[in-house]
């Protein structure tokens, strides 16, 4: 039971900012984009977005996919299906 209230406490955390929460909005708005795009469209500096990026990832609510030597950042329920299309 300890490990499902942690979880649930951490998914909480990742929610609790509101970067965050615009950050994965704009993530599964577009389904692929990369750190440089969601820079320009939050203003975000780069060091506190890949903070950001982390956190979201780390819980499990967005992907890393490195494709053709650019890394995008995806949803993570989407990831398999978003480069199933493109290709």
């Amino acid at each position: 039971m300890y490990a499902v209230h942690m979880a649930r406490a951490k998914t909480a955390k990742a929610y609790s900012d509101p970067k965050r929460v615009q950050l994965l909005k704009i993530i599964e708005d577009k389904g692929l984009v990369t750190q440089g795009q969601l820079a320009k469209l939050t203003g975000l500096s780069w060091g506190r977005l890949q903070w950001h990026l982390y956190v979201l990832e780390r819980e499990g609510l967005i992907k890393r996919v490195v494709k053709d030597g650019l890394v995008y950042y995806a949803p993570a329920h989407l990831t398999i299906e978003l480069f199933s299309a493109q290709e």
